[in-house]
């Protein structure tokens, strides 16, 4: 069966079975019943549960089979060694779709292979499957999270594909406080069925997904994996982290989630060749997300920085010249229009150095001389952010700040969007006092706490140009 109806049909659902509910609010079957419930899904929820009468104020049935209406999906919580009964009973039902949670198998030695292969046998043709071992999917366009806990992203652009199950969950929920919505996110487990490319080639299908985010601890077919994603770059970013680069990571991967993570060296180079940008840890994975989701691309690879502190701006320089990316002096004239609004002593050059006087005329206006500069194809800028704007007005209550976070914002985004550029912003303190952080990535710009974390962003945004630009697209 085709793998994109199958993921339609388990992101998609109309209505969906829980084999293996529990009234036991400690066991996944309670777990994922409830966060369903809470969730909003709006179709018919199916508990199948040969004890009870009823799990949640919903009516439990003794079999899959028994359900009073089409299941389009089924989450699978049974022990393993009943899983290929239940397969049994969606293929009869005519189920398309189903997320398998239940673990032991590949991962865990002989038996649970004999039974995967049984599975599998049952399954072909009939239904296709996510997992196992793993921890459930969730589809904001759907109202559904099916995972332990009910917490789901309002909406969200991102796809996010993780093989690991209890750390994908807390990305998951991490990309929300970053600013990120996952629209769909996937649990994928020991993928002994629908495999990474499976993923790749349905959300890159997928008119809701603009980025997909991969976490990587082996892939199970690299050549179709690879082919995959090189289609898939042409229209969409691709994020990746791949784990197990060790003799030691990739032992852990193998018995975590049976997968074979093989030669680091040959993964990074097939993610260059494929156009897959690659992320060493979760900060880099959403910090690259954030600024492919939020801003165009660089036409070249000049970067101007505006920053009221040298310390910033010779961080700033240095991590972008390390990214391949130049920091051009600008011409005398546009040197001569940026001096008439600096101090004396303070640099026009590029990078320019606004001073710490905080001169609110030159903070406001600065960015667009050096915006329309022709030779320039980004900038990075330092925020006058919330801190630095409550210790200038220490006695004024917080409460009357926020005008003032939202008009020092509010003009800097005229500016920073009247060009076709990539402005990326650099607040310190935007982690503990983020108001003007806030305000300026509604409007899709994105800012970061660390000179090197801007810098890098604008690497990927320059690579990513560049990558197109060698394929013809």
């Amino acid at each position: 069966m085709d793998a994109n109806i199958a993921l339609d049909k388990i992101l998609k659902p109309k209505s969906l079975a829980v084999i293996g509910a529990s009234t036991d609010p400690f066991k996944w079957g309670y777990m994922i019943l409830n966060a369903i419930k809470q969730s909003g899904f709006e179709g018919p929820i199916y508990p199948i549960n040969p004890k009870a009468e009823e799990i949640l104020e919903l009516p439990c049935y003794k079999s899959v089979k028994d359900a009073p209406g089409p299941v389009d999906m089924a989450l699978v919580v049974v022990p393993a060694r009943f899983v290929p009964s239940v397969f049994q009973d969606l293929a009869d039902i005519g189920t398309k779709g189903a997320v398998v949670i239940t673990s032991g198998f590949s991962e865990a030695g002989e038996d649970g292979k004999r039974l995967i292969a049984e599975t599998i046998k049952i399954a072909e043709g009939h239904t296709r499957f996510i997992g196992p071992n793993c921890m459930g999917v969730t589809s904001s366009e759907a109202k559904l999270s099916a995972l332990m806990i009910p917490f789901l992203h309002e909406s969200g652009e991102v796809a996010f594909v993780s093989q690991s199950g209890g750390y994908g969950l807390q990305l998951y929920i991490r990309a929300s406080s970053m600013g990120i919505g996952v629209g769909k996110f996937v649990s994928s487990g020991n993928e002994s069925d629908l495999k990474g490319w499976n993923y790749l080639e349905y959300f890159g299908q997928d008119d809701d997904t603009k980025i997909i985010a991969l976490y990587i601890e082996g892939l199970k077919n690299g050549r179709k994996w690879y082919e995959a994603a090189k289609e898939v770059t042409k229209t969409k970013p691709i994020v990746a982290i791949k784990v197990g680069v060790t003799e030691e990571g990739s032992k852990a991967a193998a018995s975590h989630t049976g997968s074979i993570a093989g030669s680091d060296k040959v993964y990074d180079a097939a993610f260059k060749q494929a156009g897959v940008i690659r992320a060493y840890d979760s900060s880099e994975m959403f910090d690259y997300v954030k600024g492919l989701l939020y801003s165009p691309l660089p036409e070249g690879r000049n970067i101007a920085i505006v920053s009221n502190s040298g310390g910033v701006a010779v961080e700033t320089a240095d991590r972008l010249i390390q990214n391949g990316l130049k920091v051009p002096v600008f011409s005398e004239e546009a040197q001569a229009e940026i001096q008439e609004l600096i101090p004396a002593f303070g640099n026009a050059k590029n990078p320019v150095d606004l001073t710490a006087t905080l001169n609110m005329n030159s903070f406001l206006n600065v960015p667009d001389i050096v915006l329309k500069q022709p030779e320039i194809h980004g900038m990075i800028t330092i925020s006058l952010g919330t801190s630095i704007i409550k210790t200038m007005f220490p006695d004024v209550p917080d409460a009357d700040l926020s005008g003032m976070y939202q008009w020092i914002n509010s003009t800097l985004l005229k500016t920073y969007k009247k060009y076709d550029k990539p402005v990326i912003v650099i607040d310190p303190s935007a982690d503990v006092a983020g108001e003007s952080a806030k305000i300026l990535e509604a409007q899709k710009v994105p800012v970061y706490i660390t000179p090197e974390r801007a810098a890098d962003v604008m690497g990927v945004l320059y690579r990513r140009k560049q990558y197109l630009n060698k394929i013809g697209v």
